[in-house]
């Protein structure tokens, strides 16, 4: 009820702004200048929320907002001038610019068309843009957008000069959206439609995916995140953001010069999300309003100090930097803030506006709808082997790490594979989940190859692991970490959780009550909304296997949970890996250092060293194996 009031809010003032608006203006309590400010300042929300999706939620850095402003801002001017100006020509221009409501209609209309036509280049651009520079890591995306936005400023310049013999682009006056009012009605509703959008995105399971994405890209694939799916969204959704900015522009001044969108103005777009705070919504929405109007009142200096201005506007900006680093928010959203500040929200502003629904998690959540989600053993399971590898071979370079590796895995078995540090046991985890691909071999889960799979698809297959070195997604809080795993068993997509549906929070509410099940089993849930990189390392190691569990795997890679546990832990860890096996009928392969453990659980043992398999067989056979006592064991265990 809470997150539908908070919609009902923001769409009422979406519209309810921009009336009061235009009935402040029309009265002439608002001046020109005020209204100015006004429109500037809705501008340039609307472009920090599209960036903060793109780069303080999905963490990918992108120097080309101006440039799909431009194709906004160009090609709704170029729909508005060539195919709407032959349709309004007979129509009386005082009319069109009138307050009546059939004029005022018919403008809205013609905002929306070209809006639309802007939108669909930007977000086409944005997909041949973003499918080959957001599968690749690090800095690419940022030189490939910085290329396009200087392609496109190009681009439309030889076009201007060469077709219409001038630099710019205009929209006839008689179409353009001049009216102070009508321009603070059109560019207020968009801003707040656009953090509406990005709102309901961000706060719903599908949303979640994006910070995973930032903080951790490999473990984001590992729980089934189709990353370069999720990036590829957020860039579009920011693109789009940024083309209707473009075409707002574009009809309040009713010019397009390419010279405006050039790589300082995408700087200028930045600034609002690092100040606001990088993942902070309402952070970079505070800060394009205030720094928007701190720039616009700088112009006011006397005179003689105008030169100053941008030194002035610099050093405010440092000083922020300096002060806070982090940005005004950090990665805290407003509500949350004043949560904490009356000490009874959750902390860092992690499990955002935690959904209500129907579901509620009273204790039967085993007979609930939501255990499905949770547990695996429903589903259909093929004949003979669950994994079957064979002669897996990987090399890198002239390195062999693994040199023809067989396994084979049957339903509902506890394997471990254990081996001298450097003996190819990540390694071959790796292979099995997709990290890497194995330079010849086969990998087949339940009779069908999964060979050349990515990690994502390979855990939809259903594996799951857990990392040598905890890879949790630290900066999102424990609930968090566990909802995120189960996006990729939602039936309900982006549309609904965008759209609020029915459906949604029925099943954002069955989200809910299983990850708590889940967090309940593993003793986590008095710190659901605690950041997972401040607990306790052995809860860390939990939470990570509560997160493995959670995308419904048949297959769980455990790989060293016991390593730095005290006894008391590790005795815990062996009963948590039993009752895992019983109660989630899911089969276990462990990696693990501390041989009690291993003895103490597993049903057989693979035995490397040095990337090839030396031993195979039950723990009794592999305690006694001359082979393994004298690369391993060093001495032959005593019971």
């Amino acid at each position: 009820m809470k997150q539908r009031a908070t919609n009902l809010a923001i769409l009422l003032a979406a519209f309810g702004v921009p009336l009061l608006g235009q009935a402040m203006a029309d009265r002439g309590e608002w001046s020109f200048y005020t209204q100015g400010i006004l429109y500037k300042i809705a501008l340039n929300i609307t472009l920090a929320v599209g960036l903060s999706l793109i780069i303080g939620f999905a963490g990918q850095f992108s120097l080309g907002q101006a440039g799909f402003m431009s194709l906004g801002a160009f090609f709704s001017a170029q729909f508005t001038g060539r195919y709407v100006m032959s349709w309004v020509s007979g129509m009386d221009p005082a009319w069109l610019d009138s307050g009546e409501f059939t004029a005022v209609l018919l403008r809205t209309g013609l905002l929306v068309a070209s809006m639309s036509a802007g939108m669909l280049v930007a977000v086409v651009a944005a997909i041949i843009i973003g499918l080959p520079t957001l599968r690749l890591r690090g800095d690419y995306l940022a030189i490939a957008t910085l290329g396009f936005g200087e392609i496109t400023y190009n681009l439309l310049l030889i076009y201007l000069q060469q077709y219409k013999f001038d630099t710019a682009c205009y929209i006839p006056s008689e179409l353009a959206f001049m009216s102070r009012t009508v321009n603070i009605a059109s560019s207020w509703t968009v801003a707040l439609l656009a953090i509406l959008v990005a709102r309901n995105l961000v706060s719903s399971t599908c949303g979640r995916a994006l910070p995973a994405i930032r903080e951790d890209e490999i473990a984001a694939g590992a729980v089934g995140i189709r990353t370069t799916r999720y990036k590829l969204l957020a860039f579009v959704v920011g693109s789009m953001l940024a083309s209707w900015a473009g075409t707002l522009e574009a009809h309040q001044t009713a010019t397009v010069n390419p010279g405006s969108y050039r790589f300082d103005r995408s700087i200028e777009m930045i600034v609002p999300v690092v100040l606001g705070g990088s993942g902070s919504l309402t952070g970079s929405v505070l800060a394009a309003g205030i720094f928007t109007y701190l720039l616009e009142k700088l112009r006011d200096l006397p005179s003689g100090m105008q030169q100053y201005r941008t030194i002035v506007y610099a050093a405010v900006l440092v000083l922020i930097m300096v002060l806070r680093p982090q940005g005004l928010l950090g990665r805290w959203e407003l509500g949350d803030l004043l949560r904490r500040l009356r000490g009874n929200g959750p902390s860092a502003g992690k499990s955002r506006a935690i959904p209500q629904s129907p579901a509620k998690d009273d204790g039967r959540a085993a007979a609930s709808p939501s255990h499905a989600i949770v547990a695996a053993g429903s589903r259909a399971r093929g004949a003979g082997d669950l994994l079957a590898c064979e002669e897996l071979t990987i090399r890198f370079g002239g390195l062999t790490a693994v040199s023809c590796f067989n396994m084979r895995l049957g339903d509902g078995e506890i394997v471990g594979l254990i081996g001298p540090n450097g003996a190819g046991k990540t390694t071959c985890f790796n292979m099995i989940t997709g990290v890497y691909q194995p330079t010849s071999g086969k990998i087949a889960l339940g009779g069908m190859s999964v060979l050349g799979c990515n990690t994502a698809r390979i855990n939809h297959r259903g594996i799951a692991r857990t990392f040598q070195n905890i890879r949790l997604f630290a900066e999102l809080s424990v609930l968090d970490n566990v909802r995120v795993a189960m996006h990729a068993h939602l039936r309900t997509g982006i549309p609904a959780a965008v759209l609020r549906t029915a459906k949604f929070y029925r099943e954002e509410g069955e989200v809910l009550a299983a990850s708590m099940r889940l967090l309940d089993i593993f003793g986590l849930r008095s710190v659901v909304e605690e950041d997972a990189g401040s607990l306790p390392y052995g809860a860390q190691r939990r939470l990570e296997i509560a997160r493995a569990l959670a995308t419904r795997p048949r297959l769980l890679c455990l790989d060293e949970p016991a390593a730095g546990m005290n006894p008391v832990e590790k005795q815990d860890l062996m009963n948590l890996i039993r009752r895992l096996r019983t109660e989630f009928d899911v089969t276990i392969l462990l990696i693990e250092h501390d041989m009690k453990v291993v003895m103490g659980v597993c049903e057989r043992i693979l035995v490397l060293d040095h990337g090839e398999t030396i031993a195979t067989g039950k723990p009794e056979e592999i305690r006694d194996n001359p082979k393994v006592i004298e690369a391993y064991l060093g001495e032959p265990m005593k019971v």
